[in-house]
């Protein structure tokens, strides 16, 4: 299905609807009865609380890192609708028949231990591994089928909310989780309730699945059976080394935050003197920072790029840790915890929505199971790395060395993040001052003047150019640049506009050539003749300054006499949907602009060939290369069209193209 028969709006695309919710109610499932396995071991009573988190946590994961690549091999090989499907029933077996297992499991373990003894922990983390496997198979199917079911310039916004409902779930199942655990301690509920709800969610879970109706070209058409399918997804991954290191990337998130996570009780019990309950709240607070990072993205949706969303995350992430390691040595009041517990997940949500859309982005629908698969492997080597670490080993006294852990993690995921930021620098095709101003301006004219591109970009690859547009706001060159992913424009610019501080420097690092407003410049002339014997794009506007776009207005001749002289492909664009004004400043702080940027073919100077050094010729020039732009002005019905479907499949196209 192409992008045009997709909803334009996520909360109108009913098969989007439909997974969201069973992903959101599948993770509810999934932590529900975490609290309650805590609670038959006793766990609060003993002096290892981090280590039996953390093998809980191990168990579960677990099985993503063992049986990734299959599960996605059979996320290429069935239909990923009714794979997801069926693991929600399995699912909801195993917890129907949860506490009969776990009995089984004592009488095995633990012969002869009285029937109201505390769980072992080698009985508690066995039901987990098996939830954990089917849950394994149900991760890549669903990271798959999602990019099928939208368009792509959704991916983040669509990754975003996904995660902030599996957060609410989390919060939900942590929560609900607590209060039932101590209802149990005081009798009005039974255990076994808490199992029963579980499997509720994963058969409500499957309901909503059995109403998708992916698109007929949602299944892959490429696997193939056998082992050599399944390395398929290693050999895609060594091909193409930015998707193995998202991968890295997403392996150190995962141990941070399987650390964190095993540290919450520790810290709940002997820092702030909390109960099981407590320890529902505090996980929670980490999940609503989540939800408040994914609402950030899905309203940035594509404006930040994803790659340059991690490298920050990370920082940031790691920064966060640290100050809730400082609350945790210093003692401070419960609040500084929480505050820091708030931004982990606030910025952690970025690090794994941004590599999830890119993965998506990238990643051929015929084998993107199998990567997924491959990507659940290396993430969750970190996961069971971090909780191996804490859990396997019997460290005595382990609770006692919390801040020294949160501090090891924090450390790690800063020192990432600046690894992957000199990465990531070191590849930047403008060098590392100008790139950055580049990713700045991109992210600004998507975001603030919601900046869309009509076709493609008709700049040439190499070699000079001269860019010639229509005029009516200051930020004109900004969205210009915005809509040229692989070249920089050099404006000509008002002579007195040079000399505003930072902006002069912006102005110097694109060698824009500073112009005086009397016409008579021949330095300027010359300046721009350099630029674009130098093989760089030259920005001019025609009109001479900003004017009103409902008004009369004629062209400049400095335009012509350029065009000429230089010999060099003059490209047309027109800009449609900035509000017009003749201030400088106060059109950057407006959120009503909704620019679109519409490239036309090289303007034919051919008729006027031979007459380089023709005033007169260089003034038809002017009106022609004019004329030209205005031609691609949209008319009032094809402005409508964009109104109602801005996203079109017509070659509207997304910010990261």
């Amino acid at each position: 299905m192409t992008d045009a028969r997709k909803p334009a709006n996520l909360f109108t695309n009913r098969n989007f609807l439909l997974l969201w919710g069973a992903y959101g109610i599948s993770a509810l499932g999934d932590h529900l009865s975490e609290l309650g396995l805590l609670k038959m071991q006793d766990a609060l009573q003993a002096d290892d609380t981090t280590r039996r988190q953390a093998l809980m946590g191990f168990a579960f994961m677990a099985p993503f890192f063992i049986f990734g690549p299959f599960a996605g091999w059979i996320a290429d090989i069935l239909p990923r609708k009714w794979v997801m499907f069926g693991v929600d029933i399995i699912r909801a077996g195993i917890m129907i028949a949860m506490l009969f297992l776990l009995n089984t499991l004592q009488g095995w373990w633990h012969p002869e231990a009285t029937p109201d003894a505390p769980l072992g922990i080698m009985v508690a983390i066995t039901p987990l591994f098996m939830v954990g496997a089917f849950a394994a198979v149900f991760s890549p199917a669903r990271l798959s089928l999602l990019p099928t079911l939208i368009r792509d310039e959704q991916f983040v916004s669509a990754n975003a909310l996904t995660a902030g409902l599996g957060m609410i779930a989390t919060i939900a199942s942590a929560l609900l989780g607590g209060w039932l655990v101590d209802h149990v301690v005081d009798g009005t509920i039974d255990i076994n309730t808490i199992f029963q709800l579980d499997a509720l969610t994963f058969l409500a879970s499957a309901a909503l699945i059995f109403f998708i109706f992916p698109p007929r070209d949602a299944s892959p058409k490429k696997a193939h059976h056998g082992l050599g399918a399944v390395a398929e997804g290693f050999s895609y991954v060594n091909r193409h080394r930015r998707v193995l290191e998202l991968m890295l990337m997403s392996a150190v998130f995962w141990a941070a935050a399987a650390g964190v996570r095993s540290i919450i009780p520790a810290v709940v019990k002997d820092v702030f003197g909390g109960s099981y309950g407590d320890i529902g709240i505090y996980q929670g607070l980490m999940g609503v920072g989540m939800i408040l990072g994914a609402v950030a993205l899905t309203i940035l949706g594509e404006s930040l790029r994803s790659n340059i969303a991690v490298c920050w995350c990370l920082k940031l992430t790691g920064l966060a840790g640290l100050f809730m390691t400082l609350a945790i040595v210093l003692r401070l009041p419960e609040f500084f915890a929480m505050a820091g517990l708030l931004l982990i997940g606030f910025f952690g949500s970025g690090i794994q929505v941004s590599i999830n859309a890119l993965l998506q982005h990238t990643v051929p629908n015929y084998i993107r199971g199998r990567v997924f698969g491959v990507n659940d492997l290396i993430s969750i080597f970190g996961f069971l790395l971090a909780t191996g670490l804490l859990g396997i080993p019997d460290w005595p006294h382990i609770d006692r060395y919390v801040p020294a852990i949160m501090a090891g993690i924090s450390i790690g995921l800063v020192a990432t993040g600046l690894f992957a930021t000199y990465i990531r620098l070191r590849r930047a095709r403008f060098g590392v001052a100008l790139s950055f101003w580049k990713n700045l301006n991109d992210f600004y004219a998507w975001f603030v003047a919601r900046t869309k591109r009509k076709g493609l970009c008709t700049l040439p690859a190499h070699g000079p150019a001269i860019v010639v547009a229509n005029h009516t706001s200051s930020l004109d060159p900004f969205v210009l640049t915005a809509t040229t992913p692989n070249r920089v424009i050099g404006f000509m610019i008002a002579k007195e506009m040079y000399t505003i501080p930072i902006f002069n420097w912006l102005c110097r690092s694109i060698d824009c050539i500073p112009v005086t407003r009397s016409g008579q410049d021949t330095a300027s002339v010359k300046a721009a003749m350099r630029h674009l014997k130098d093989g760089k794009l030259l920005g001019i506007f025609p009109q001479g300054g900003i004017r009103d776009p409902e008004g009369a207005s004629e062209a400049r001749g400095g335009a012509g006499l350029l065009a000429l002289r230089s010999g060099v492909p003059v490209i047309p664009a027109y800009i449609h949907g900035l509000k017009y004004s003749d201030k400088v400043i106060a059109p950057f702080f407006w959120f009503s602009h909704r620019a679109t940027v519409i490239w036309g073919e090289p303007i034919d100077l051919s008729p006027w060939k031979g007459r380089e050094k023709d005033r007169e010729a260089a003034r038809e020039v002017a009106d022609h290369i004019l004329a030209r732009i205005m031609e691609l002005r949209p008319d009032d019905a094809e402005i409508a069209r964009w109104r109602r479907n801005e996203a079109d499949d017509d070659g509207v196209l997304a910010p990261s193209t």
